[in-house]
């Protein structure tokens, strides 16, 4: 347990501003639910006997708690519970039992009358109220469990003595092994009410799978049907990817399948819940399905094999179902399916793509579908997004890990680097639409969003670019970056494509991609992004980018120091070397790609400044530069001759110019000598044979501003 409990959850179990929050009303038991679930979920993966504590055995507060239950976890005192504000340092234990029973108005039996058993009270709301005020349901079941019996139930159990009190009266309680077992007491209150009293619909045996890992949200999967989260629903957390048989319960991040040919064969992972209150009967069918990866799904055409063309889009997986166990009530169960993903260069074949491109060289990206077939079906349509909220025993799975050192690079190009994958797009329903293509960091984001740390560049194919220039081109915190390529870069969130039309039943290919910036590198290792299909608003779809970013030295691009140069000359621009593999791109002032490589000469007619973008090969991470090449407006363009004894000619060159003079001063120090200049002509003679052999600096001086030198040598 000491190995679960980490900063990050703890903090999800603290009150975080601008939301309701989980201690508080109809969201005390829906929360706690849900955050027990993940230590269970923890446990479960370990395997025996750890399994056995799943469902997490309770603690009645009536009886003394025995060591090691007793202890606190030993980073208690460095968890810094809030977004401000330091560590707690209550992290004792003291009295660490109760004498008091349960209060007689959350028991059973059923009694007659009002307030006299556990089933005078509706759970209510059934639905969030975010930002509502805390005390919106004062007569519902989870208000009368979290307060008063939750709430003095927990400070008896950290004592009554004057601050600091113990580590229960606190956000911090997670540290403490207790305040699990405590909670899982609470969680069995309401279990008992889902099980006894008329007002529930929990039926004995309820299998479901949870569509989105949030917890501390007020919408969080329970199992409720519909999802009272509003989305997306192609994030489970039920259904993960591993390569190696052997290490998918123990290691639960999902990675990339990869095709057989490449990396043998995969596993897929299915963790399947008992949301009731009696056992599941063994012999339940659970379905697995894979569809290639797209912000346009339908059910079933794109899961079950029955789209051929212009490929194989998908089918079921291991060739039929495989037959659950029994689950203990409140348990789980992870099923395993081997799976040997279709071969990449199948679907660049069928779109004609060129070796090599964006959009076929990504052997890894696919969807996956679990359903358990348990008898309890919502009705379906061919809208999976719908299909996934309204039943509890539908998840979907539509992410594509960007592991940024290891992924393959798309594109020929050899001035770039970029990371990332490509989706399908388009209609699935076959009745053709007009879309909105959303590039977004995630609701409810914890963490830097990469949008901060990275250049988000969105790529499309040609179709797709045809679409959106028929639709108006129109878009929103977005630029076009480069034209040739169907490129443009992420400036804003979130960022749209709008207007884009397809046809009945056509699909274009996008691809969304990384290039973290050196100089914005924070240290943290994961990031997310989405990647959503709109119509009218509303999501019918999208891919969930994970972003691994290993740490990494920075490096700074450095174009070199600024030129002054004379008109219709050149000269040469050198970038320094970063001391690893690299690119080195020269921009124009309009943002055009001028030369790849770590040197460029140029010769601008007026002063320009130049960018220098510095690409690392090895993950794409880059910085850029400016350099400005200034073109000389005023200059001494010659003096002869030089050296000279008497008279010498003195040639210059102005540009609108209301004031110009020479000084001539020697370089050891005294006196100088000043030639006014006709501000329309271009030479003067200067008779020097006055002025003391040595060696003088010649000083062009235009509208009062020294612009040019000379050295003159007088003999």
């Amino acid at each position: 347990m000491f190995d679960y409990i980490d900063q990050d959850v703890v903090r999800e179990h603290c009150t975080f501003p601008g939301v309701l929050t989980n201690e508080n009303d109809w969201n005390f038991l829906p929360f706690h639910r849900v955050y027990l679930e993940g230590l269970e979920d923890y446990l479960w993966s370990l395997g025996y006997p750890y399994n056995e504590w799943v469902p997490l055995p309770r603690w009645l507060p009536n009886t003394q708690l025995q060591f090691p239950f007793l202890q606190v976890d030993p980073d208690c005192a460095t968890i810094d519970c809030f977004p401000t504000g330091g560590p707690i340092d209550a992290c004792t234990t003291d009295q660490w039992w109760w004498l008091d029973a349960r209060p007689a108005y959350l028991t059973l039996p059923v009694q007659p009358g009002p307030e006299n058993d556990l089933c005078d009270f509706p759970m209510s709301p059934t639905q969030p109220m975010p930002y509502a005020d805390w005390d919106c349901c004062p007569e519902g079941l989870s208000r009368h469990i979290e307060e008063p019996y939750h709430r003095n139930t927990e400070l008896a159990i950290s004592g009554f003595q004057t601050p600091p009190w113990g580590v229960m009266r606190y956000s911090n309680a997670p540290t403490a092994l207790g305040f699990w077992f405590l909670h899982a007491y609470f969680d069995d209150i309401w279990k008992e009410w889902e099980k006894h009293c008329d007002q529930s619909t929990l039926a004995p045996v309820d299998l479901y799978m949870k569509d989105t890992p949030k917890v501390w949200q007020e919408e969080r999967d329970r199992g409720e049907e519909p999802n009272i989260d509003n989305g997306p629903m192609w994030l489970s957390e039920d259904i993960w990817v591993r390569r190696d048989v052997d290490d998918g319960i123990l290691n639960q991040e999902h990675q990339n399948p990869d095709h057989y040919e490449m990396g043998g064969t995969n596993y897929v992972y299915v963790r399947v819940r008992n949301r009731g209150f009696e056992p599941s009967p063994a012999g339940i069918p659970l379905n697995l399905y894979w569809a290639k990866a797209s912000t346009a799904l339908s059910w079933p055409a794109h899961w079950d094999g029955s789209i051929i063309w212009p490929a194989l889009m998908g089918k079921q997986i291991d060739g039929g179902p495989h037959y659950l166990p029994s689950i203990p009530a409140g348990g789980s169960y992870i099923e395993v399916f081997p799976w040997n993903a279709p071969d990449p260069q199948i679907y660049a074949d069928a779109y004609n793509l060129a070796p090599g491109s964006f959009f076929a060289n990504e052997p890894n990206h696919f969807c996956l579908l679990a359903r358990v077939e348990d008898g309890l079906p919502m009705p379906e349509t061919a809208d999976v997004n719908g299909n996934v909220k309204q039943n509890n025993n539908i998840v979907w799975k539509n992410i594509s890990v960007i592991d940024i050192t290891g992924n393959i690079v798309g594109g020929t190009w050899e001035d770039d680097r970029i990371y990332g994958a490509s989706v399908l797009t388009g209609d699935a329903w076959g009745s053709g639409g007009t879309f909105d293509l959303v590039f977004k960091d995630p609701d409810w984001y914890k963490g830097n969003p990469v949008t901060e740390e990275a250049e988000v560049r969105v790529t499309l194919s040609a179709p797709l670019w045809d679409l959106w220039v028929a639709g108006g081109m129109q878009m929103e915190n977005m630029v076009i970056s480069r034209v040739e390529r169907y490129q443009l870069i992420v400036t804003g969130d979130p960022a749209r494509l709008k207007h884009v039309t397809y046809g009945p039943g056509k699909r274009a290919l996008a691809h969304v991609g990384f290039n973290f910036l050196s100089k914005k590198l924070s240290g943290q290792p994961a990031f997310d992004y989405d990647f959503i299909q709109e119509k009218s608003g509303h999501a019918v779809g999208g891919e969930r980018y994970h972003i691994i970013v290993p740490g990494r030295q920075g490096f700074y691009a450095d174009a070199g120091s600024d030129k002054l140069i004379s008109p219709n000359t050149s000269t040469d621009l050198s970038a320094n070397p970063i001391g690893e593999s690299a690119i080195y791109n020269w921009y124009d002032p309009e943002g055009n790609l001028i030369q790849t490589g770590a040197d460029l000469t140029v010769s601008p007619e007026i002063t320009t400044k130049y960018k220098l973008e510095v690409i690392a090969e090895v993950d794409g991470v880059k910085d850029y530069d400016l350099v400005e090449v200034k073109v000389k407006d005023h200059e001494l363009t010659n003096v002869v001759p030089n050296p000279v004894s008497g008279t010498t000619t003195v040639s210059y060159r102005l540009t609108n110019a209301s004031s110009a003079y020479l000084a001539l001063c020697p370089t050891a120090g005294g006196g100088s000598n000043q030639y006014i200049l006709n501000a329309a002509g271009n030479s003067i003679q200067l008779n020097v044979s006055d002025r003391p052999p040595g060696i003088y600096n010649l000083v062009l001086v235009v509208n009062g501003q020294p612009v040019d030198l000379r050295t003159v040598t007088i003999l």
